[in-house]
C-alpha cells in the first residue's frame, strides 16, 4: 500500500521513486528490483521510501491510481466542452488521454502487472455509480456488472493498442471500435 502525503515535498519524492521504478523496470524484472536498487536508482533515502511505500509494485499502484484519476478529470472536462457524443463519447477521450499519458500502462504490460491498472480504473470511476445507474438506466443490481464489463472493455483496448505501439490515430480506433462493440460477439460468431 502507498502513505503518500498531498505536501510537495512528499510528492516530489514519490514522483522520484517512481521515475527511478521506470529506469529500472527497462533492464530488470520486477520481482528482482529491491528497495537498495531503487532507492540508489532514485537518490531517495530508505526511510522515504518506506514512510510512503510498503513494498516496490505500491509505486505502480500509486501512478496508476493517479493516472486513471486524472482520466476522470480529463473526461469530465472532455463531456463539459463537447457534450455526450454517441457511441464514442469514453473510447474516442479515453483513447485521446493514453495517447499523451500511456507510460504507465506500457510499465504495467512488461511486467505482466495489467490487475493494477483494472483495480485503478475501478476504483476510479467507483464514485460515479449513481450517475452510471441514472444515465443508464440499468437495474442497481446489475451496475456492477456493467462497470465491469465497461473496465474491462476499456483496460483491454489500451492494452492491445499501446502494447502494438499506438499505430492507429485515437479518433479513428475509437470510431471503429465503437461499430465492432455494437455488434458485440455472439456464440456464433466466435465459433
Amino acid at each position: 500500500m502507498y502513505h503518500v502525503n498531498k505536501d510537495p515535498r512528499s510528492i516530489k519524492s514519490a514522483n522520484m521513486l517512481y521515475d527511478g521504478l521506470a529506469k529500472l523496470i527497462q533492464s530488470k524484472p520486477l520481482h528482482l528490483i529491491t528497495v537498495t536498487d531503487l532507492i540508489n536508482a532514485s537518490n531517495v533515502g530508505r526511510t522515504t521510501f518506506y514512510r510512503q511505500f510498503d513494498q516496490v509494485e505500491d509505486i505502480l499502484w500509486l501512478r496508476s491510481d493517479q493516472v486513471f484519476e486524472d482520466m476522470i478529470q480529463y473526461l469530465i472536462a472532455y463531456i463539459q466542452e463537447y457534450g455526450n457524443e454517441p457511441r464514442v463519447m469514453l473510447l474516442k477521450p479515453v483513447l485521446r488521454y493514453f495517447n499523451a499519458h500511456s507510460e504507465i500502462i506500457e510499465l504495467l504490460i512488461k511486467v505482466n502487472r495489467l490487475d493494477i491498472a483494472m483495480a485503478s480504473l475501478h476504483r476510479a470511476v467507483e464514485p460515479y455509480r449513481t450517475r452510471a445507474l441514472t444515465y443508464l438506466g440499468v437495474d442497481e443490481a446489475y451496475v456492477g456488472y456493467n462497470i465491469t464489463i465497461r473496465v474491462g472493455i476499456v483496460t483491454n483496448i489500451l492494452v492491445q493498442w499501446i502494447g502494438t505501439g499506438k499505430q492507429e490515430p485515437p479518433d479513428e480506433l475509437a470510431d471503429r471500435l465503437s461499430t465492432m462493440i455494437k455488434y458485440m460477439v455472439t456464440l456464433d460468431q466466435l465459433l
